[in-house]
């Protein structure tokens, strides 16, 4: 028997207001594997893992972790499942990366 994949995106369509930013998304990243997201400034890499974490809710498709709609989490349930360390946040000072990964779940 097979693994579900760990995330899985499903015509994932996702943007901000009015303007769509990523269209029609299909996505599967096997637990365990390594997975990098490259392209030019306002391609849609943050905006697909923003939408990953829950912090955007896709306008159309499916989110998928670990063979569970990511809408069946509840909150808790997902901060446990998933994260996400956004590039630009900086740490109060004196503060390791492990506590700040801590803080987040």
């Amino acid at each position: 028997m097979t693994a579900p994949p760990a995330i899985e995106l499903d015509s994932v369509t996702v943007g901000y207001d009015r303007r769509t930013v990523c269209r029609d998304v299909t996505l599967r990243v096997a637990e365990g594997s390594f997975t990098v997201f490259i392209g030019p400034n306002g391609c849609g890499k943050s905006t697909l893992l923003r939408t990953v974490a829950r912090v955007l809710r896709p306008s159309g498709g499916r989110v998928a972790v670990l063979g569970r709609d990511a809408r069946g989490y509840s909150r808790r349930q997902y901060a446990r499942t998933v994260g996400l360390l956004p590039q630009g946040v900086e740490a109060p000072a004196g503060m390791t990366v492990t506590d700040l990964v801590l803080r987040g779940r």
